[in-house]
Protein backbone atom coordinates (compact mmCIF):
# COMPACT_ATOMS: atom_id res chain seq x y z
CA UNK A 1 0.00 0.00 0.00
CA UNK A 2 1.29 3.45 -0.83
CA UNK A 3 1.04 6.55 1.31
CA UNK A 4 -0.15 8.48 -1.74
CA UNK A 5 -3.11 7.75 -3.99
CA UNK A 6 -1.28 6.52 -7.08
CA UNK A 7 -1.70 4.12 -9.98
CA UNK A 8 0.85 2.25 -12.08
CA UNK A 9 0.58 1.41 -15.78
CA UNK A 10 3.02 -0.16 -18.21
CA UNK A 11 3.42 0.41 -21.92
CA UNK A 12 5.96 0.69 -24.73
CA UNK A 13 8.08 3.82 -24.45
CA UNK A 14 8.12 4.02 -28.26
CA UNK A 15 4.50 5.25 -28.25
CA UNK A 16 4.81 7.77 -25.45
CA UNK A 17 3.55 11.24 -26.25
CA UNK A 18 5.90 14.21 -26.23
CA UNK A 19 4.26 15.27 -22.97
CA UNK A 20 4.98 11.89 -21.32
CA UNK A 21 8.60 12.14 -22.44
CA UNK A 22 8.85 15.66 -20.98
CA UNK A 23 7.35 14.42 -17.70
CA UNK A 24 9.99 11.71 -17.46
CA UNK A 25 12.75 14.27 -18.16
CA UNK A 26 11.36 16.48 -15.36
CA UNK A 27 11.32 13.52 -12.97
CA UNK A 28 14.85 12.55 -13.99
CA UNK A 29 16.05 16.13 -13.40
CA UNK A 30 14.45 16.12 -9.93
CA UNK A 31 16.12 12.83 -9.03
CA UNK A 32 19.43 13.53 -10.78
CA UNK A 33 20.04 17.28 -10.97
CA UNK A 34 21.37 18.20 -14.43
CA UNK A 35 24.76 19.32 -13.09
CA UNK A 36 25.48 15.89 -11.55
CA UNK A 37 25.29 13.37 -14.47
CA UNK A 38 28.57 14.55 -16.00
CA UNK A 39 30.41 13.47 -12.85
CA UNK A 40 28.57 10.13 -12.56
CA UNK A 41 31.12 7.32 -13.08
CA UNK A 42 28.56 5.24 -15.04
CA UNK A 43 28.42 7.93 -17.74
CA UNK A 44 31.40 6.30 -19.47
CA UNK A 45 29.50 2.99 -19.90
CA UNK A 46 27.14 1.92 -22.67
CA UNK A 47 23.62 1.32 -21.31
CA UNK A 48 20.52 -0.22 -22.91
CA UNK A 49 17.37 1.84 -22.95
CA UNK A 50 14.00 0.46 -21.87
CA UNK A 51 11.43 -1.05 -24.20
CA UNK A 52 8.62 -0.62 -21.70
CA UNK A 53 8.05 1.97 -19.02
CA UNK A 54 6.04 1.77 -15.83
CA UNK A 55 4.54 5.14 -15.07
CA UNK A 56 3.35 5.73 -11.51
CA UNK A 57 1.09 8.76 -11.39
CA UNK A 58 -0.62 10.42 -8.45
CA UNK A 59 -4.31 11.31 -8.30
CA UNK A 60 -3.58 14.63 -10.06
CA UNK A 61 -1.92 12.81 -12.97
CA UNK A 62 1.66 13.81 -12.05
CA UNK A 63 4.43 11.31 -12.82
CA UNK A 64 5.89 10.56 -9.38
CA UNK A 65 7.83 7.33 -10.04
CA UNK A 66 9.13 5.37 -13.00
CA UNK A 67 10.58 1.91 -13.76
CA UNK A 68 12.28 1.04 -17.07
CA UNK A 69 11.74 -2.51 -18.35
CA UNK A 70 13.20 -4.59 -21.16
CA UNK A 71 13.43 -8.23 -22.16
CA UNK A 72 16.51 -9.82 -23.62
CA UNK A 73 17.42 -13.31 -24.79
CA UNK A 74 20.63 -14.10 -22.94
CA UNK A 75 22.68 -16.96 -21.50
CA UNK A 76 23.09 -18.37 -18.02
CA UNK A 77 25.96 -20.85 -17.80
CA UNK A 78 25.82 -21.02 -21.61
CA UNK A 79 22.13 -22.06 -21.58
CA UNK A 80 19.52 -19.81 -23.27
CA UNK A 81 17.37 -17.75 -20.92
CA UNK A 82 14.93 -14.91 -21.32
CA UNK A 83 15.78 -12.15 -18.88
CA UNK A 84 13.48 -9.37 -17.72
CA UNK A 85 15.58 -6.28 -17.09
CA UNK A 86 14.72 -3.50 -14.66
CA UNK A 87 16.53 -0.18 -14.87
CA UNK A 88 16.19 3.54 -14.40
CA UNK A 89 14.02 3.23 -11.27
CA UNK A 90 13.32 6.70 -9.90
CA UNK A 91 10.90 8.40 -7.52
CA UNK A 92 10.51 12.12 -7.01
CA UNK A 93 12.41 13.17 -3.86
CA UNK A 94 9.29 14.82 -2.38
CA UNK A 95 7.36 11.52 -2.26
CA UNK A 96 10.02 8.93 -1.43
CA UNK A 97 9.26 6.38 1.25
CA UNK A 98 5.60 6.04 0.26
CA UNK A 99 5.89 2.76 -1.65
CA UNK A 100 5.68 4.31 -5.11
CA UNK A 101 8.77 2.60 -6.54
CA UNK A 102 7.53 -0.67 -5.04
CA UNK A 103 4.19 -0.13 -6.80
CA UNK A 104 6.05 0.37 -10.08
CA UNK A 105 8.30 -2.64 -9.46
CA UNK A 106 5.24 -4.81 -8.76
CA UNK A 107 3.68 -3.73 -12.07
CA UNK A 108 6.95 -4.42 -13.93
CA UNK A 109 7.30 -7.85 -12.30
CA UNK A 110 3.69 -8.74 -13.11
CA UNK A 111 4.26 -7.86 -16.79
CA UNK A 112 7.62 -9.69 -16.98
CA UNK A 113 6.14 -12.84 -15.46
CA UNK A 114 2.93 -12.70 -17.51
CA UNK A 115 3.05 -11.09 -20.94
CA UNK A 116 6.84 -11.24 -21.40
CA UNK A 117 7.26 -14.77 -19.96
CA UNK A 118 10.77 -13.89 -18.72
CA UNK A 119 12.61 -16.68 -16.93
CA UNK A 120 13.99 -14.33 -14.28
CA UNK A 121 14.50 -10.66 -13.59
CA UNK A 122 17.82 -8.85 -13.40
CA UNK A 123 18.76 -5.41 -12.14
CA UNK A 124 21.95 -3.66 -11.14
CA UNK A 125 22.14 -1.29 -8.19
CA UNK A 126 24.40 0.34 -5.63
CA UNK A 127 25.21 -1.53 -2.41
CA UNK A 128 22.93 0.69 -0.34
CA UNK A 129 19.89 -0.53 -2.32
CA UNK A 130 20.46 -4.27 -1.81
CA UNK A 131 18.24 -4.46 1.28
CA UNK A 132 15.52 -2.35 -0.35
CA UNK A 133 15.26 -4.61 -3.40
CA UNK A 134 15.78 -7.68 -1.19
CA UNK A 135 12.54 -6.84 0.63
CA UNK A 136 10.80 -7.06 -2.78
CA UNK A 137 12.09 -10.58 -3.44
CA UNK A 138 15.32 -9.78 -5.31
CA UNK A 139 18.42 -11.88 -4.52
CA UNK A 140 22.07 -10.90 -4.76
CA UNK A 141 23.78 -12.56 -7.72
CA UNK A 142 27.28 -13.58 -6.64
CA UNK A 143 28.39 -14.88 -10.05
CA UNK A 144 29.77 -13.09 -13.09
CA UNK A 145 27.72 -10.76 -15.29
CA UNK A 146 29.01 -10.29 -18.82
CA UNK A 147 27.91 -7.22 -20.75
CA UNK A 148 28.86 -5.68 -24.04
CA UNK A 149 30.89 -2.49 -23.96
CA UNK A 150 31.97 -0.90 -27.23
CA UNK A 151 31.49 -4.16 -29.10
CA UNK A 152 33.40 -6.36 -26.64
CA UNK A 153 32.24 -8.74 -23.92
CA UNK A 154 33.29 -7.42 -20.49
CA UNK A 155 32.75 -8.42 -16.88
CA UNK A 156 30.35 -5.93 -15.31
CA UNK A 157 31.78 -4.56 -12.05
CA UNK A 158 30.18 -1.12 -11.85
CA UNK A 159 27.23 -2.06 -9.59
CA UNK A 160 25.89 -5.07 -7.74
CA UNK A 161 23.68 -7.53 -9.62
CA UNK A 162 20.37 -8.92 -8.32
CA UNK A 163 17.96 -11.46 -9.78
CA UNK A 164 14.34 -12.32 -9.10
CA UNK A 165 12.32 -15.44 -9.71
CA UNK A 166 9.75 -15.02 -12.46
CA UNK A 167 8.77 -17.98 -14.65
CA UNK A 168 11.85 -19.86 -13.35
CA UNK A 169 14.15 -19.33 -10.36
CA UNK A 170 16.59 -16.45 -10.66
CA UNK A 171 20.17 -17.68 -10.31
CA UNK A 172 22.48 -16.50 -7.54
CA UNK A 173 25.71 -17.80 -9.08
CA UNK A 174 27.26 -18.84 -12.37
CA UNK A 175 27.82 -16.70 -15.45
CA UNK A 176 25.09 -14.56 -16.98
CA UNK A 177 25.86 -13.14 -20.41
CA UNK A 178 23.24 -10.53 -21.25
CA UNK A 179 24.66 -10.22 -24.77
CA UNK A 180 24.47 -6.46 -24.87
CA UNK A 181 24.91 -3.40 -22.64
CA UNK A 182 23.57 -3.42 -19.10
CA UNK A 183 20.37 -1.56 -18.29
Amino acid sequence: MTGLDATASIGPVSVWTDEQTRELRKLTDAVYPPEEPDSWPGAVLDWSGPEMGVRVVDSDGWLVSYVGVLVRDSLHDEQPVRIGGIGGVKTHPDVRGMGLAALGMDKATEWLRGDARADFGLLVCQDELLDYYGRMGWKVFEGTLLTEQRGESRVFTFNRVMTRDLVAPGPTEGVIDIQGPAW
